[in-house]
């Protein structure tokens, strides 16, 4: 799992599954119930990228890090999201 700011003023969270298409296909073939678990039915971008060997699996929240009146919120979406994240994926692993 990682954790990432970019510069197009979002926050993501993902899983990242490196050279593993199979790992990818059975977890997104229970996508419906890993994504009510996790409390965010649609909310979540399932990239298999074809093109590439790694596939992700991606929550994001928009929102500018570096704006001191926002990042307090971004981190509190970052650590539940994250928390969530450890919580439901391993019984898919």
């Amino acid at each position: 799992m990682t954790v990432q700011s970019t510069g197009i003023k979002r926050v993501t969270i993902q899983v990242y599954i490196p050279d593993n298409k199979e790992l990818f296909g059975a977890l997104n073939a229970q996508r419906q119930q890993i994504e009510a678990e996790l409390g965010m039915v649609n909310g979540i971008d399932w990239r298999e990228l074809p093109a590439k060997k790694a596939c992700r699996i991606v929550a994001s929240h928009e929102g500018d890090f570096l704006n001191d009146a926002e990042s307090p919120a971004l981190v509190e979406w970052m650590v539940e999201t994250a928390d969530q994240f450890a919580r439901v994926f391993p019984k898919y692993l």
